[in-house]
């Protein structure tokens, strides 16, 4: 392993192309020369500074999703957490209203946690805030998670976690909050993905040259953007997939 002996590596996205790398070299001996984010102590600058914009953001994120709650106007074959892709809105606006009610009450979940494991609160059960305006409801929330961010990062019991949904990492059910708010108001970065193949784990139209990632051999990694499946390749990797795609098209043609 690629490690340093006193700091472990970043847990976030930053390091996914060295988690690969890692897991070819354990498996299969392939020795590489991608140096990992060490974490400061637990997870890296870049990722802590993005889960502090991502923070900033959501309050004028879940904003506009409640206000298409009230209004009502997205079309019914608008998906949702835990939706069916064939799910229809029994009623106009009902599914702002789902999402708002799941992403407000795990960021609320998430405050209880904190405050209890920071020892603020006594017990980590949540107060009754159902008397209390929806907006200041995700402004505090926002608030207070801005506020023990630091501590969040690095000391957290599950800071060490991947950022993969349905962890516990902060920082991944940050990222995941936001992409969701994202993808329903419609700001999610997709400009350039509808240009390449569907990515080969999830099927979806997502992949896009990484900015993030380092370059190899001069090339960018190519990588999906959905978060629920973040597939990693390289550029070689790439136009292999794409060369035996194009078979398996002309093959059925």
């Amino acid at each position: 392993m690629h490690d340093h002996p006193t700091r472990k590596p970043c847990p976030g996205p930053c390091n996914n192309a060295w988690r690969r790398a890692e897991t070819l070299l354990t498996e299969t001996g392939s020795d590489h020369h991608i140096t990992p984010s060490w974490g400061w102590p637990t997870q890296c600058h870049d990722c802590t500074e993005r889960a502090r914009q991502h923070i900033s953001e959501l309050p004028q994120l879940l904003t506009q999703i409640q206000l298409e709650a009230l209004h009502g106007s997205r079309p019914q074959n608008t998906a949702t957490i835990g939706s069916r892709p064939n799910d229809a809105p029994a009623w106009p606006g009902q599914a702002a209203r789902l999402l708002i009610d799941a992403l407000l009450g795990e960021m609320e979940e998430l405050v209880a946690d904190v405050l209890y494991q920071k020892r603020i609160w006594r017990d980590d059960r949540q107060p009754d805030r159902t008397s209390v305006r929806e907006g200041h409801r995700i402004t505090d929330a926002c608030r207070i998670l801005a506020a023990h961010l630091d501590w969040m990062m690095q000391h957290h019991p599950a800071a060490t976690e991947p950022h993969d949904n349905g962890n516990a990492n902060p920082a991944g059910q940050i990222r995941h909050w936001h992409a969701a708010a994202q993808r329903f108001t419609k700001q999610h970065p997709q400009r350039d993905v509808c240009k390449m193949a569907p990515c080969p784990r999830c099927k979806g139209p997502y992949l896009a040259e990484s900015r993030d990632l380092r370059l190899v051999d001069d090339r960018p990694y190519i990588e999906c953007r959905d978060p629920d499946c973040r597939r990693i390749m390289t550029g070689a990797e790439y136009d292999t997939y794409v060369k035996a795609l194009a078979a398996v098209v002309t093959q059925a043609a």
